[in-house]
């Protein structure tokens, strides 16, 4: 409601309006009288435009509150490539409560020195240099983020652009963990740091610390008929970690991730059917490992990482996800458990929460 009067000298009163009107006086200045003036319609009382007032700003907060984010803005929350492989959190997000106290801006995840950095989204370099004498890289997503990473250097200039998955870069070497790592911090680009937790880009919105470690030194083979055997094996005369990006298919819900073909179409429409139940495509932190990232993967875990060129996912056909199915007993985990096997993929029986090596984030094609 307009309260202010169409006339420059009606002055708004409790109960109604009163007008100046001017005369001259007998030496012909200027004076002013006042006279009650009521127009013809009505004005409400103080509280009754309060009261509509107050209707109007909750009307106005329940249309921004309630306005759904974009398609592509809840798609990326969830679905971004890690940086590097098999990512494990060993520090959390753990912000402090005032911008000039001391606390964790962003993650850190195991790397090694020397080991790739994958872009986790189209966008550009933002930066490419040092920050207080450590290796620095920013990037600014399509979607208006901006991620760092440290230490890491690029061979890319500012502003060249880079799809989901390629190399943009190489960890370096720092002191910042007791163990090698890569800090990731990410906020929106805006005038004004506001750090967010960057797990959340890549399926681990909780910030889990995921023990992804825990991987044998021989995965389980692939065989038998049940519907919890391992479905990952040879076919088409490829070799593990050797197969050619021809016969792969790249997943159309997971940028930067590839599969054997009938897999990945296969994957696809059960992504979108999780979508459909909880409102965004499943995240997929690992499906394809070729032969030079289960070296890195050996070299960065040890003992605790498939011996190279045995890894399930070597064959194109093994995937690990996030998106609430990387933890048993969750409603997106009895989801996939229940409509998986539908659309061919399984949880195999030794990744299942009796089986020999718990990992409910692991699930393989079987058709």
């Amino acid at each position: 409601m307009n309260l202010v009067s169409p006339d420059p000298h009606h002055t708004l009163h409790r109960r109604g309006w009163t007008r100046r009107s001017h005369y001259r006086g007998a030496s012909g200045g200027p004076h002013h009288r006042r006279r009650s003036y009521r127009p013809e319609w009505s004005f409400a009382s103080s509280g009754q435009i309060r009261s509509l007032l107050l209707a109007s700003l909750l009307a106005s907060a329940l249309i921004f509150t309630t306005s759904p984010p974009s398609a592509a803005a809840a798609t990326d929350a969830q679905n971004w490539v890690s940086p590097v492989p098999a990512m494990e959190i060993i520090n959390a997000f753990d912000p402090p409560d005032k911008p000039w106290l001391k606390g964790h801006r962003g993650i850190d995840v195991l790397a090694v020195e020397g080991e790739p950095l994958r872009a986790p989204t189209k966008g550009t370099i933002r930066f490419a240099g040092t920050v207080a004498g450590t290796a620095t890289v920013s990037v600014l997503t399509a979607s208006g983020h901006v991620l760092s990473f440290q230490p890491a250097a690029t061979m890319l200039k500012k502003g060249e652009e880079f799809s989901a998955g390629e190399r943009i870069g190489t960890i370096g070497s720092g002191d910042h963990c007791d163990r090698s790592c890569l800090h990731i911090g990410a906020w929106p680009d805006e005038a004004k740091k506001r750090y967010i937790d960057p797990s959340r880009f890549f399926g681990q919105e909780q910030s889990l610390l995921l023990p992804l470690s825990r991987k044998p030194d021989e995965e389980a083979k692939a065989g038998g008929g049940g519907s919890a055997t391992s479905g990952a094996g040879a076919w088409g005369g490829h070799s593990n970690g050797r197969i050619p990006a021809s016969a792969m298919c790249p997943l159309k819900t997971a940028p930067g991730q590839m599969l054997r073909c009938d897999a990945q179409a296969a994957f696809d429409r059960m992504s979108l059917a999780f979508a459909a139940r909880f409102g965004s495509p499943i995240s997929v932190t690992d499906a394809y490992r070729d032969y030079a990232t289960q070296v890195i993967l050996k070299q960065r875990k040890g003992r605790m990482a498939a011996t190279p060129g045995t890894s399930n996912h070597g064959w194109a056909l093994a995937v690990d996800l996030g998106s609430g199915i990387n933890s048993f007993g969750t409603a997106q985990h009895q989801w996939m458990r229940a409509n998986a096997p539908k659309f061919g993929w399984i949880h195999p029986g030794w990744a299942r929460q009796s089986g020999s090596l718990p990992e409910p984030w692991h699930w393989e094609f079987r058709k």
